[in-house]
């Protein structure tokens, strides 16, 4: 469609080792479209990164290599590109937020240097407008005294200002896409919440596109568009946003609702969902969620469900919403 970015079609991923293979991302499609936010949201080991690093072909090859499907930005297929035309869409036309900035920084480089790099690779510019154009970047994006952040080393930053700085990074050549990969992690309440309307910010700004993986169903609500849920490299639910939270219909995603902390009601026990998500070589036969669903019936024990459209625009993985269902 003329309307969405990123087209990713039917998209597997698997890891080839001694277990034999690990199906990382399995028959995974979604769409992002122009100027919005999609959310992709899960527990750790869901495959909501791999997802990313798949899109900007940064998964570790080998082991891991893609064996079925598409990623189509604006018309052209990712995993066809030969590496040298992939390395000029990184940064220029998408572009990434790690989750972890001071390992993702380079520790002996100073923050301008960085930024200058990214656009020095992807422009046609000197150094000079080079340079003007990072100070922009560093500005644009709330750091106080731009000139003394461009000649720090990451080291000498706090965690919420080396966040910006990789923003600053990510944005300094204007993507179509921005992707970020849990950008708040490891940073208090505050800075979150700085770190999350300076997204908002700059997307409405830019007008870039803007795909939001997160486990953090809170930031999902007030950040995105659109949402998919992703469970052990598939994705089990899919809608707008508004409708997913008034109508969540997978198990996994009522739990993920659930599990959210309500400040106006007193509660003993917290809701959690039981048990963990499945290592990649111990998946279950049937559906993947079953061992931890409370409504699992022995044709979920054994059979793996499709995914199937339940409304306009919202679709779920689950024998329940399917015909042919016996349970309660």
């Amino acid at each position: 469609m003329e309307n969405n970015i990123l087209e990713v079609r039917d998209l597997c991923m698997s890891f080839f080792n001694s277990h034999g293979e690990l199906p990382a991302v399995n028959h995974v499609s979604f769409e992002v479209e122009k100027g919005k936010t999609l959310g992709i949201v899960g527990e750790s080991g869901c495959g909501k990164s791999m997802t990313s690093l798949c899109v900007m072909g940064l998964f570790p090859q080998p082991p891991g290599k893609i064996i079925n499907g598409s990623i189509l930005f604006e018309g052209r297929d990712l995993t066809k590109l030969p590496p040298r035309e992939m390395h000029q869409i990184r940064g220029k036309g998408i572009a990434m937020i790690f989750q972890e900035p001071m390992t993702s920084l380079n520790p002996v480089l100073t923050i301008g240097d960085q930024i200058m790099e990214t656009i020095l690779l992807h422009e046609k510019v000197t150094k000079a407008e080079a340079r003007k154009r990072a100070l922009e970047m560093i500005n644009l994006v709330g750091i106080p005294m731009p000139e003394k952040i461009f000649a720090s080393c990451p080291h000498q930053l706090s965690g919420g200002m080396r966040q910006r700085a990789m923003i600053a990074m990510a944005l300094s050549c204007k993507p179509e896409l921005l992707i970020c990969d849990e950008p708040t992690t490891a940073l208090d309440v505050t800075v979150q919440s700085q770190i999350l309307s300076l997204i908002n910010r700059l997307k409405n700004q830019l007008g870039t596109s803007v795909m939001l993986i997160t486990h953090d169903m809170g930031v999902i609500n007030e950040m995105a568009d659109r949402v998919i849920v992703m469970y052990a490299g598939q994705i089990v639910e899919q809608a707008e946003t508004a409708e997913l939270f008034a109508h969540p219909t997978h198990p996994y995603t009522v739990g993920l609702i659930r599990a959210i902390p309500l400040l106006d009601t007193e509660v003993e026990e917290l809701n959690v969902i039981p048990g963990s998500v499945p290592m990649l070589y111990e998946l279950p036969e049937g559906c993947l969620f079953a061992p931890r669903c409370p409504y699992a019936t022995e044709k979920c024990l054994h059979q793996r469900p499709d995914i199937a459209e339940v409304s306009p625009g919202h679709s779920v993985r689950c024998f329940r919403y399917m015909s042919g269902w016996e349970g309660e």
